[in-house]
């Protein structure tokens, strides 16, 4: 009797949570003798029980956390631009507030499709974006003080491209890799890895890029390739090979867009020219780092801020982090950068329990994109490397931007409701 107690008591502490359910990983003998990559991949499956529970609650207070000290930000930081434009003081503010409630819907449907479907279209969804690209350089629109195209409008409202095809890029590849994973290891023939793991990803990867670089956004295409090169690299695919081959393509086509575009060239010089004249073609990066400067320890206050009155020009955009310091001071900046390596460490932590193969890398590309665009937007206002306009996540005023974003980690939501857990 103590024997049988002793048994219900091991098996009742063991258990999944109540109300999880829970997916066994199949017996070897249910995968066909023919499929070894297949045949591998449940062995190490069986060391596992996959249980379907709640989206993970740590990444869903970092994400709201992020999205409500962005739109906070971006009121402190746009009232006066608005003013000055002729529009009332909360109309930057109410804009965003509307794309982020409908991000937020949307990112509680994508975070309610189970992960397994968004590989289905995973092809079809990036064919939509190349088609996107395309249709941009024909009929899209720039700003008003360029003649770039990198935006559609569809009435009033408008979005760019780019930003739809680094969630395509993203699904893309995930999708490539766990379909081809057997060529592109270590265990797979040198011709097969060059072939699988070099130059088909090369084809994916290096048109969009291509098309980005059409509409002279030069940020946008640095990107896309990083992202494209981070999902390879954890899917597996060879180092040597692919830093060889993509280095030497990306260096000769920077080279060639900067030969033919004179402004990219001269932002690069005007970073490197120690007498570049702050009240003009160094203006923007100046006043920036006046902004952070001034700021000090603690910051002047929520609201306070004076570089953005006329000083930093569109200060909701992609300077809006300058704001944010000089109001907040070293104390806010410090703590807004650990909130995105707090995104960083539980979005990888998500990956790391995925289900299979392609939610994994599905999770690591949207993470590392997101904290790798967030990288570059401090650097460049903080001048570590030239201005290339790169927007910070869930900070900066822009529609699609943020509604893709949110997208995306409805997503990551979605996996994160698989962990996976080791058996006891």
């Amino acid at each position: 009797m103590n024997e049988a107690n002793e048994a219900y008591e091991k098996n009742r502490v063991n258990a999944p949570p109540r109300g999880s359910v829970v997916e066994k990983a199949p017996d070897e003998g249910d995968v066909p003798a023919e499929n070894r990559g297949e045949r591998i991949k449940f062995k190490r499956e069986r060391e596992y029980v996959r249980i379907k529970t709640s989206p993970d609650r740590i990444l869903i207070v970092i994400l709201l956390t992020l999205v409500c000290i962005g739109s906070v930000t971006v009121f402190s930081a746009s009232y006066p631009y608005a003013i000055q434009q002729g529009y009332n003081s909360y109309y930057y503010v109410l804009r965003q507030i509307m794309w982020v409630a409908i991000g937020l819907v949307l990112m509680t449907v994508a975070m309610r499709v189970p992960y397994n479907w968004y590989k289905n279209f995973a092809v079809a969804v990036y064919a939509v974006s190349l088609a996107l690209l395309v249709i941009v350089l024909l009929i899209g629109r720039g700003d008003d003080s360029s003649s770039v195209r990198r935006w559609i409008y569809i009435g009033s409202v408008s979005f760019q491209p780019s930003e739809v095809m680094k969630f395509g890029l993203v699904l893309m590849l995930s999708w490539y890799i766990d379909k081809f994973a057997e060529y592109i290891g270590k265990g797979a023939p040198l011709r097969l890895r060059i072939l699988y793991g070099v130059i088909y990803p090369a084809l994916i990867i290096f048109v969009p890029c291509g098309l980005v670089l059409l509409e002279k956004h030069l940020s946008g295409t640095i990107i896309l390739f990083a992202i494209g090169i981070i999902v390879l690299f954890i899917g597996g695919a060879s180092v040597p090979l692919i830093a060889g081959i993509y280095g030497s393509v990306c260096t000769a086509a920077v080279a060639v867009y900067l030969s033919l575009n004179s402004y990219a060239l001269q932002r690069i010089i005007t970073y490197f020219d120690e007498n570049a004249d702050a009240l003009d073609e160094d203006w923007q990066t100046t006043q920036g780092l006046y902004a952070i400067g001034s700021g000090g320890l603690f910051g002047l206050g929520l609201g306070e801020s004076r570089q953005k009155y006329g000083y930093v020009s569109q200060p909701q955009n992609d300077f809006i982090f300058t704001i944010w310091c000089e109001e907040m001071g070293y104390i806010g900046a410090v703590a807004v950068v650990l909130i995105f390596a707090a995104l960083l460490w539980r979005g990888y932590t998500v990956a790391r329990r995925a289900p299979d193969v392609f939610s994994s890398l599905l999770v690591y590309g949207i993470i590392s994109h997101i904290t790798l665009q967030a990288i570059l937007n401090i650097m460049v206002v903080t001048s570590i490397i030239p201005n290339t306009g790169i927007s910070l996540p869930f900070f900066s005023y822009g529609g699609s931007s943020l509604v893709m974003l949110m997208v995306e980690m409805g997503i990551v939501l979605s996996v994160s409701r698989h962990s996976r857990q080791q058996k006891l």
